[in-house]
């Protein structure tokens, strides 16, 4: 028997891609003889649908992003829901109004996956949320599972695809030391500590150059701080971009300097790369990065305890390349697409099987 998974996201513009690569990895991998992955966006169209449909997955833009506040909104989901023969509806959106109306239109049973530790624009702590009355919750790392209130999460870590090639040894060998980071731009993604940690290292590595990738509302206010400490030659903003692991092989080093982070799969995918990672202590992130070994944990809004690593990694090519080729080996053994799709998949069978 075939059961149909339905999968509710949020938005469907690029900011969105992370958690739809989760999905759509999951479209790949399940077993097509046992589960059928569709995915609504209720946020409103955007690039996002035919991406995820590019990767095998059936996917709708609906709008109903407004909760309670849009009744028409929530009418039309209702009536969508009771076209399709749900088995599983799995929540990575919405609270419980989208939780209300699946239980009324369906008999599915329902997964919610909490993926940050904070809910944005505003920051809110996970923790001030209850996630009860679902059937079972999903964390994406133990640092979220600790924080989600009246229910026993199982953690499955979101995993990503290790490009055929990582970090060519040639380009180690180059004079030139190339920094990068890769996120939206918003305050909680630190940015603004790697800007300052490399007006410590501008003079001190003149070869050094920092490129940050990503689009956000904070992009003023980091090219501000670019022009304050003079670091126009340093520092490049490469804007949004598709080709994440064509930047990644003219990277060195990968700094995640995120004040809080549910996991990090921007770390995971540069990792996957061959890159050495600097990152924050902070939520997922030292369940990924191991300290010394695939790279360095610091405390979080600290630059010069940044600016220190990133130091050591520019001055000693071999380590680079160790610390990558470790990172590499571990996102293969834990953090790979398809040990995320062998977690699903047992999770779906539980759930089912109840």
């Amino acid at each position: 028997m075939v059961h149909n998974v339905l999968h509710i996201l949020g938005t469907a513009q690029l900011q969105g891609r992370a958690i739809a690569s989760i999905v759509g990895a999951l479209g790949r991998g399940l077993d097509p003889d046992r589960y059928r992955v569709e995915a609504w966006f209720l946020e409103g169209d955007g690039p996002l649908v035919n991406e995820i449909r590019a990767a095998g997955v059936s996917a709708r833009a609906l709008s109903w992003a407004r909760g309670v506040r849009d009744p028409f909104g929530a009418l039309r989901f209702m009536r969508s829901l009771r076209l399709g023969n749900w088995s599983i509806v799995h929540q990575h959106f919405g609270g419980r109004s989208v939780q209300r109306l699946v239980r009324l239109a369906t008999r599915a049973k329902i997964a919610i996956q909490i993926h940050s530790l904070a809910l944005e624009p505003g920051g809110e702590d996970i923790a001030e949320v209850s996630f009860e009355g679902y059937d079972v919750s999903i964390a994406v790392s133990a640092a979220v599972a600790e924080r989600m209130r009246g229910t026993c999460p199982r953690v499955i870590y979101s995993g990503v695809t290790l490009p055929q090639v990582s970090k060519a040894p040639s380009h180690i060998a180059s004079s030139r030391t190339v920094v990068g980071a890769a996120s939206r731009l918003v305050d909680l993604k630190g940015l603004v500590y790697l800007i300052r940690a490399a007006a410590s290292l501008a003079n001190r590595v003149p070869s050094i150059r920092f490129e940050i990738a990503g689009a956000g509302p904070a992009i003023g206010a980091l090219e501000h701080e670019v022009k304050r400490l003079e670091l126009d030659r340093w520092v490049t903003f490469l804007g949004w971009r598709d080709d994440l692991g064509e930047i990644l092989r003219n990277w060195d080093i990968f700094v995640q300097p995120s004040l809080t982070e549910g996991l990090g799969i921007a770390a995971l995918e540069a990792m996957a790369a061959g890159l050495p990672v600097v990152a924050s202590a902070v939520g997922g992130l030292p369940e990924i990065v191991e300290e010394g070994r695939t790279g360095w944990l610091v405390a979080a809004a600290a630059p010069e305890l940044l600016a220190d690593r990133i130091y050591r990694l520019t001055i000693d090519p071999e380590l680079r390349a160790s610390m990558g080729a470790a990172g590499r080996a571990r996102v293969r053994q834990s953090f790979s697409s398809e040990v995320m799709v062998g977690a699903v998949t047992r999770l779906y069978d539980d759930l089912l099987a109840e």
